[in-house]
């Protein structure tokens, strides 16, 4: 009888062991929602503040894509060219504005997207926080 219980319990660590294995953990699940949707900021440049929202979705298959949105020029729907995330890390490039344009950014642990805009060689600091649904249109 020891024997049966002594394998019942290794068959059970066993289990839990590839369970745990297998699991996502809940920052790898976060991790990859997190950088979908819509990320406003304003960007100080010498002429003014603009308020800049991006717009990053992914497809059925994962593949990630980019929308520009200029509301301070009345702009929407501009098309980025290249969006990829390397875990809290956010590229993404070739928004089709004058000069090109795009953003580089890590996600901190308050939730705020913290990088550079690149536009016609020129880098300017930008922080971009989730807008909400309703903020964006």
């Amino acid at each position: 009888m020891f024997d049966i219980t002594r394998r019942t319990v290794a068959a059970a660590l066993v289990a839990l062991a590839c369970m745990a294995a297998f699991t996502p953990t809940q920052d790898l699940v976060a991790q990859e929602t997190t950088l979908t949707g819509d990320w406003g900021g304003v960007l100080s440049t010498p002429n003014g503040e603009i308020e800049l929202v991006f717009k990053v979705a992914a497809d059925e298959e994962g593949a990630l894509s980019t929308t520009l949105d200029v509301p301070t020029q009345g702009a929407a729907g501009i098309p980025c060219t290249d969006t990829s995330v390397d875990g809290k890390k956010l590229h993404i490039s070739g928004c089709q504005i004058p000069g090109s344009g795009g953003f580089d950014g890590t996600l901190n642990e308050e939730g705020v997207m913290v990088g550079d805009f690149n536009q016609a060689g020129q880098m300017l600091p930008l922080e971009l926080k989730p807008v909400a649904e309703s903020e964006s249109e």
